[in-house]
Parts: structure tokens; sequence; C-alpha cells
């Protein structure tokens, strides 16, 4: 009622405005007909105008879906820009996400059950709010139970990285503030983070709530990351004139805790080239936007050395360490590319690990991956996407050597996924996964090598 009359209101006064002029145009007056027609027009105007302010006040009260948002700003971070949420207020979003998988293929379900259908789920609250122009905070809440059929693959990477199995108990899973100086060429975040936020970053491989599920698509797999979300601090630096090079530094505690947090330490140094900020190349950005990364990583936690039978291995704070490269290319406005390629030093286990337990703790060398999606827009589905990747991990000759089993090939990955935007506050995935030559398993004289098909679907409902 109230909407009615304030449009009423603005309707008598832009009349009132109007109709001198009109009868000082000339000394003719207006027929009764025009008038109508001036009226009819005045309303449909009023109506436009009344429609982009009630969607304007509704964007500045919150956002749909906060964490797309924080998100996007992480991986595309513009100086002069920052964090792309709204100052008005605390923005506040909401998601569940069930995933249910199944696989005939199970190779490490014992008692020959190897037919297996599973279900998880997550639901995240994620509140954030921009302080003008000068800073940034960020807190996401997360809860969830099982993990699918994760516990039924022995495999280098597995296949559901959406799985947040807390036992239903709520849990602060990141929270942050970031801090801009510089119009925004500089920002300093410290607070409690996901470290595959930080680097290795991809526009098209690097959400699984919403894109791949597979571990090695999200993240690069040799890439020693603290065991969870951990405190740290990060540094991004994007100077004018050459924003177009960005440079990132993160620290991170390296076992994910609060003790000795300066004791066991994870330090990632990554550059981000993106071409399509030349002013001078002239690049649309609408369509061939991009992101060039090439990082480097140190992890100090305590390591083990590779070691034969013969010889004696080095035990405590052994430095691991390794590079990697990602890009993401969009080549229209609809179809975009992304790459990965990593590697890891060889000789070590992984943190925390021995010798005793080398055959279930694989040291992985270098991986690659690739892929591409495609919007719906060529079908009349702006919304919904079709996306393929396909990767490989391979284990160290080191590690070969070490372990008393014979097996240690490329494991292979091939993931496809079609999001289907149903509402626009639900969409349905289905998603299917290929893996051969599980856990490096490749003859059959080694044990269990049937190639792993895995079939599922994943439901988003953000509110």
């Amino acid at each position: 009622m109230l909407r009615k009359i304030t449009g009423l209101a603005a309707l008598f006064i832009l009349i009132s405005m109007i109709t001198p002029a009109v009868f000082a145009a000339g000394p003719a007056a207006p027929t009764t007909a025009e008038l109508l027609t001036e009226i009819q027009s005045l309303k449909m105007r009023v109506d436009e105008l009344e429609k982009k302010m009630v969607k304007q006040d509704m964007k500045a009260i919150s956002l749909e879906h906060v964490r797309d948002e924080v998100k996007k700003s992480l991986i595309e971070y513009k100086p002069g820009e920052g964090m792309r949420v709204e100052p008005a207020g605390l923005n506040i979003g909401a998601g569940i996400t069930f995933v249910a998988q199944g696989t005939p293929d199970a190779n490490n379900a014992g008692a020959g059950e190897n037919s297996i259908f599973d279900a998880s789920y997550s639901a995240d609250v994620e509140i954030a709010k921009e302080f003008e122009d000068w800073g940034f905070a960020y807190l996401h809440l997360e809860g969830g139970e099982n993990d699918t059929i994760e516990n039924e693959l022995e495999v280098f990477s597995n296949v559901n990285r959406e799985a947040a199995d807390t036992g239903s108990r709520v849990e602060f899973a990141e929270w942050f503030y970031t801090q801009f100086a510089l119009d925004k060429q500089i920002a300093f975040t410290l607070g409690k983070m996901d470290c595959g936020d930080r680097v290795d970053q991809n526009e098209y491989a690097n959400d699984e709530k919403t894109q791949f599920l597979a571990h090695m698509f999200r993240n690069s797999p040799v890439m020693e990351f603290p065991p969870g979300n951990a405190l740290g601090m990060d540094l991004i630096l994007a100077f004018e004139p050459i924003s177009f090079i960005q440079t990132e530094l993160s620290y991170f505690s390296g076992d994910a805790d609060y003790d000795d947090v300066f004791d066991k330490n994870f330090y990632s140094f990554q550059f981000n080239f993106r071409p399509s900020e030349i002013e001078a190349l002239g690049i649309d950005t609408e369509q061939f936007d991009g992101n060039y990364r090439t990082y480097f990583w140190m992890n100090d936690r305590n390591h083990e050395k590779l070691a034969k039978d013969d010889e004696s291995s080095d035990k405590g704070k052994i430095l691991n360490y390794g590079f990697g490269f990602s890009f993401d290319q969009m080549v229209t406005d609809a179809f975009g590319l992304f790459g990965r390629f990593g590697w890891q030093r060889p000789d070590v286990l992984p943190g925390d690990i021995t010798m005793v337990d080398v055959t279930t703790n694989p040291t992985l060398e270098w991986s690659w991956s690739t892929g591409g999606q495609v919007a719906g827009k060529y079908w009349k589905r702006d919304d919904d996407v079709l996306a393929c990747a396909i990767g490989q991990i391979f284990p160290s000759k080191a590690w070969k050597d070490a372990s008393p089993s014979d097996f240690g090939a490329g494991e292979g990955h091939i993931e496809i996924y079609y999001k289907c935007q149903l509402f626009k506050w639900l969409a349905i995935s289905p998603d299917f996964q290929l893996i051969w030559n599980p856990y490096g398993v490749s003859h059959s004289y080694q044990g269990e090598n049937d190639t792993i098909f895995v079939y599922g679907t994943r439901a988003q409902v953000d509110f």
C-alpha cells in the first residue's frame, strides 16, 4: 500500500511540473486524449524508477551468495576495487550443499562389497562487511556430516572435496580481516583461512560447491598444504600502472593449530599475470579475461627422508618445497579453459609420516590437469554450466624404490559435471568421475587395479 501511495505522489508531482509547460507552449490547449497519453507515459516511467529503487534497496540489504562474491574477489583482486561486497551493513549468505555418490568399483570397501552409494551434506553461513574503502571482514561457519564414498576408495586424490564431516557440529571454518592501503593497491589479510584460496587459485577449478568435486581439480595435489584451514597472513601487491602483475605472499601455520605458531610453517610466493588488464592491448575483459599464475612454496614441518631398506633415514625438520603453474583463460564470453602443473620434492615423506607408514603414505612428485567449461547461453540456459577436466598424478621414484610394493604408476582422473540452475536459489549438478590406475596400481598381479567409475549428483541451495 505504501508503494502505491509513493508512486501516485510521484506521478502527481511530475504532472504538476509539466502541465504548466504544456499550456505555455502555445495558445492552443492540449486535448484530453493528449493529456491522457502524457499521463500514461509518465506513469510507466514512475513504475520503472520505482522498480529500480526497490532493486537497489534489496542489493544494499543483503547478498544472495556472499561466498561467490568473496571467492571472486580473492581470485580477481583488482587495485582500486578490492573486495566486491556492498558496504551497506552486514551481508549475510547461507547455503546447503548435498552430495550423493556411488561406485560399482570401490577398491577399499572390504568384505567384497564393491558397490557403494553414500551421501554427505554441508551447511554454510557466511557474513561479510566492507568498511568503506579501508577494511573488509569475513566470517564463515560450517557444519556437515559424512564424506560419501571417500573412505571406500584407495586413491592418490579422492572424489569429494566438498565433504565437511564435523559430526553435524558447527565450526568456525574461516575468519579473516583485510586492511587496504594506497587506494587498495595493497591488501593485507590476517586470520584463519583456506590456503587453497590464497595460492594456486583458478577461475574454473577452485570451488567444490559449484565446480569440480575431485580434490585434484580444486588445487594441486602435489602441494603440501597445512592439514585444514590455518591461521595465517596474506599480502597482495598490485601497484599502478603495472597492476596487471600481482604479487601475493602468504604464511600459514604448517600444522593448522595455534600451538607454537611459528614453529612449523608453510610459505607461498605467487605471481599473477593478467594480460587483459594491460590497457595498451585493448583486450575486452568481458570476453578474454585471464590469469596466469606461477608460484613457489615451502613447508618446514617435521619430515622424514625416504630411504631404501639398506639405508638409514634422516628425520627431523627437513624442508619440503615445490612450485607450480595455473592458468584460466576466457576464449569467448561463454567458453573458458584452465590448466595446472605442479611439482614437489620427491625424496621426503609427507609431514609427520615415518618410514613405517611408507606404503600407505605415498610421496607424490608431480601432476598436471586441464579442462574447460561452457556456459549454457548457447542453448538458452545462461546460468547453466557444462565442464570437463582430465589430469594425472605421479608418485616419486624415491617412494617407489623405498616402498615394499612394486606399484607406482601415474593415477589418472576425468570428471564431467553439468550445473543445471533450476531456480535462482537452487542448482542441481550431475557429476561423473573416472579414475584409472587407482593408487598407482596398473597391473593385475599387483592387486586390484580396476578402473573406478563414480557417479553422483550435487544439490546447492543458496538463501
